[in-house]
């Protein structure tokens, strides 16, 4: 392992992860990793159920919980995070654990367009979240004054796979808080490929427009809905009505 110590880093820590430890950075995102098997018992069983060898997108990775997991269980991953301080310590922690060949971390905003844009940050913290890209609404779609704005190149999922010539994905993850549906609306084409077997959303379960709206072009595209599921236990007042929707093809 990579002494990130040596290169001013910080401490690490490190917890066994079926068999194997896993080491990360302890300052900022590091409360992610310590409660990685507990917070969404449901995506860990999402991601349990992959192939040896497939392809999973990670859009809004964060620091890397889920693609590094994912990638342990022999899984190649796409990670997609562009708040600059998250996607260092995302680096980071693919370093410490030799993952560099099966995890790409894309300091990359996915979109419904290409555009470039700011993305705008509620916190500059390592493993914050609650960002937004190409606005200054919440994700429940009330302004904020952001703590920072970085500046970001968005580009839509379909433009993604036909101009760069990438591989569809066999699953997606999207957790990008607030911008769900018009990710989805900028990936109709790839969403609608038969090699793309599942999605996983996080979505407001109370915001209608937003939940029928997703579902309309996840339907269109041949995914159906199966579930959708919350830990009680790690939700606030904030996110009580914060869901994982699963849909997969068929």
């Amino acid at each position: 392992m990579v002494d990130a110590s040596k290169l001013g880093f910080g401490p690490t820590k490190s917890r066994p992860i079926h068999g194997r430890m896993v080491h990360y950075l302890a300052h900022g995102g590091g409360w992610r990793f310590d409660t990685l098997l507990e917070k969404e018992p449901e995506t860990i069983e999402w991601i349990d159920g992959f192939a040896p060898g497939d392809t999973l997108w990670d859009i809004g990775a964060n620091v890397g919980i889920y693609s590094i997991y994912a990638a342990l269980r022999g899984v190649n991953v796409m990670a997609f995070e562009p708040h600059f301080a998250n996607y260092f310590q995302l680096c980071v922690n693919v370093m410490l654990n030799g993952l560099q060949d099966c995890v790409m971390p894309m300091c990359l905003a996915l979109a419904e367009k290409k555009e470039v844009s700011t993305i705008n940050l509620a916190s500059v913290e390592f493993g914050s979240s609650m960002s937004s890209f190409g606005s200054n609404l919440d994700f429940r779609g009330q302004p904020y004054q952001p703590a920072f704005c970085q500046g970001m190149v968005g580009v839509d999922m379909d433009s993604f796979v036909e101009e760069f010539h990438v591989a569809y994905p066999d699953h997606i993850k999207i957790d990008v808080d607030g911008i769900e549906l018009p990710i989805v609306r900028g990936g109709r084409r790839t969403l609608a490929h038969p090699a793309v077997k599942s999605l996983s959303i996080e979505l407001i379960d109370s915001d209608l427009a937003q939940v029928n709206g997703v579902g309309a072009v996840l339907e269109a595209a041949g995914l159906r809905f199966v579930r959708k599921k919350q830990n009680a236990e790690f939700a606030t007042p904030q996110t009580r009505d914060v869901l994982n929707f699963l849909y997969q093809r068929g």
